[in-house]
């Protein structure tokens, strides 16, 4: 019997990762179909991900670039977060939105000219009518109204700027690179023949798997820890102000 994997063409994609699942669990793309594979291992990739994600979100920070327009123009000047359309993946959590509200040059807005979005809760809104000093954004459910006072330009290129945390990374293409550290791709490998050996009713190899992913989960924590310095609660001349709180399931929050 011969098994897809015996030759490595990669060590860093999706194929890569398949062919030492096919090398490593004994087995082919016959015994276990190529769609529940794939399933199998964006199932432990998503536990790696969360675990890096726990020690730090910001490894999947983005940035989503939109132009400001004028919101006589725009409905209710409403602007929707990152929905996966164009190169900025989905949102899962809003971090913070800057707006360049009158740049010298509306066309190359400079970072300078940035300035941080207050963002608000609709229920904290009792009169719709006031004219907010700081620019405002009002947050639904997949959009945001942006409140704006004094001197404007529209539109600006790019003058909206919103910081998030994209949803978890799925693996879809034999090319595709996991968003992960590359020492940890192995980690994928061992939790996916977790589910392979139990297919393949291998008791060995999924013991041997278990405590391997395990321990690999253990190990990109620690690594991801030592990836960022501490963060400063209180930054020189910065304000903190402006973040969207997500106190969903406590209700002794307050946003």
């Amino acid at each position: 019997m011969s098994y897809k994997g015996m030759q490595y063409s990669d060590a860093l994609t999706l194929q890569g990762i398949k062919q030492d699942i096919y090398f490593l669990g004994h087995c082919s793309s016959a015994s276990i179909g190529d769609d529940d594979l794939l399933r199998i291992i964006n199932k432990y990739y998503f536990q790696l991900q969360e675990v890096v994600r726990q020690v730090n979100e910001n490894f999947y920070m983005q940035i989503a670039t939109a132009d400001l327009t004028d919101p006589t123009l725009t409905p209710f000047g409403s602007y929707t977060y990152p929905d996966g359309t164009g190169t900025a993946p989905v949102y899962e959590k809003i971090k913070s939105i800057m707006v360049a509200v009158n740049p010298a040059d509306p066309t190359a807005p400079l970072d300078s000219e940035f300035e941080k979005v207050l963002c608000v809760d609709p229920q904290q809104i009792s009169d719709p009518s006031y004219q907010f000093e700081q620019p405002t954004a009002i947050m639904f459910g997949d959009y945001f109204e942006l409140k704006l006072n004094g001197a404007k330009s529209y539109p600006v290129t790019g003058g909206i700027k919103t910081y998030y945390i994209a949803e978890n990374n799925e693996l879809v293409n034999d090319v595709d690179v996991p968003k992960i550290f590359p020492s940890f791709h192995d980690a994928i490998t061992q939790g996916a023949l977790i589910d392979v050996a139990e297919r393949l009713r291998n008791d060995k190899l999924k013991a041997d798997s278990v405590a391997l992913f395990k321990k690999r989960l253990e190990e990109i924590r620690n690594y991801a820890s030592d990836r960022f310095p501490q963060e400063q609660g209180l930054v020189e001349n910065q304000s903190g102000a402006g973040g969207w709180v997500y106190p969903w399931g406590d209700f002794n929050s307050s946003i």
